[in-house]
């Protein structure tokens, strides 16, 4: 199955069009049987509720709560163990176990060793791969492919096809460029064509590169996005 969407893209010739994008998979659906034969079902059931998580038990028993466990079950609600759970939402809980309210969010920044860096306010995203007038810029820097997959972990992986024959032409001569150098293409977002790529409102900045393969008539040209670079630990002297 091949869900597309549009992206605007220009090649190295500052030439630009609007053509599609998506990943392509494959459901796969288990079926899982008894040992008779039947059918299993998937449901969502009650294992604890917030008067029986350990913390909870702790704060209401202290040191006693080894003899309580001991004595009863204080550990299991009886009348909601097991309930099937429908139409769950997400919220937020205070270190009290009570629901938050106004809640906002921080982005914490970790140094490579660990140590926290920063704290700020969660930045949101703009999606900007498809802005009018904006296209996604090759940069000009080029990066053979067995030192890219040494240097960046790609997190996603997008195919981009075209769709008429005209973008087939342009979107073929680039494949066939990459293809030839046996490299990857650094691609950019904005008008210096310098950020990285957005692929959805609120969604995360991804470096993006292009590769490409042809086989006669046939090409592939793939968007992969990485934010995690591999980098080699330094060797005490």
């Amino acid at each position: 199955m091949l869900i597309m969407r549009k992206i605007h893209i220009s090649n190295e010739a500052k030439r630009d069009a609007e053509v599609a994008f998506g990943t392509t998979f494959r459901r796969q659906k288990t079926i899982y049987k008894t040992e008779s034969g039947s059918t299993t079902i998937s449901e969502r059931r009650l294992r604890a509720t917030m008067a029986t998580t350990d913390s909870a038990l702790v704060a209401a028993y202290g040191d006693a709560l080894a003899d309580a466990l001991i004595v009863g079950d204080p550990d299991v609600d009886m009348e909601l163990m097991g309930r099937k759970l429908e139409g769950l939402k997400r919220v937020y809980i205070t270190a009290d176990q009570k629901v938050a309210y106004g809640v906002t969010l921080s982005e914490h920044v970790f140094l490579a060793d660990g140590t926290e860096k920063e704290v700020r306010p969660e930045s949101t995203t703009t999606a900007n791969i498809a802005l009018d007038g904006v296209p996604l810029r090759w940069t000009g820097k080029l990066i053979p492919k067995d030192k890219a997959v040494r240097m960046f972990i790609f997190k996603k992986n997008y195919q981009v096809q075209h769709i008429n024959g005209l973008t087939y032409d342009f979107l073929y001569d680039m494949a066939k460029k990459l293809a030839d150098a046996n490299a990857m293409m650094l691609v950019g977002a904005g008008a210096k064509g310098v950020e990285p790529l957005v692929m959805s409102n609120g969604g995360t900045p991804y470096r993006a590169f292009l590769e490409g393969r042809v086989d006669g008539d046939k090409y592939a040209l793939i968007l992969r996005l990485t934010n995690l670079e591999l980098k080699g630990i330094p060797t005490a002297e």
